[in-house]
């Protein structure tokens, strides 16, 4: 399973976002730059960020965005979420009762026990930590 560039450009948004000191407004254009995102690409990502609620986007002179809730409210599972759907290991598991081998399958029991521990890691993993690990990552870069 590979994330698509949309999920990873979006988890790459949010936590830039995230860094902006007290909920502040980011401008759109220096995101993308920051993180090397197309515009184009990115403002299409941050329309499904909105429409799921985890941005405001401001337009104007002063326009921009902004994260909707607390980034502690976040997760990195919701994030990608928005952007690639429901995440799953396996057919088998996206449509139980579609394969025939479901109940002889040696290997079925192995990709949900890696579905839920990949699940339950991006869940608890806000957007908050992964703010301020990014601010203590880029830190230690400019020592």
């Amino acid at each position: 399973m590979i994330l698509s560039r949309s999920a990873a450009y979006a988890v790459r948004a949010m936590i830039d976002i995230a860094t902006e000191a007290d909920g502040g407004v980011a401008r759109t254009r220096e995101v993308a730059r920051r993180q090397e995102i197309p515009p184009v690409f990115l403002t299409k990502i941050i329309q499904r960020l909105a429409q799921a609620g985890f941005l405001e986007a401001h337009r104007g002179a002063h326009g921009g965005v902004r994260l909707a809730r607390p980034a502690a409210e976040i997760t990195l599972r919701q994030i990608i979420e928005v952007m690639a759907g429901p995440l799953f290991m396996n057919y088998c598991l996206f449509q139980p009762g579609e394969c025939p081998r479901e109940k002889t399958c040696p290997v079925r029991d192995v990709w949900l026990e890696a579905q839920e521990k990949l699940l339950e890691t991006l869940g608890s993993c806000t957007l908050a930590h992964l703010a301020e690990r990014s601010k203590e990552l880029c830190a230690k870069q400019t020592h």
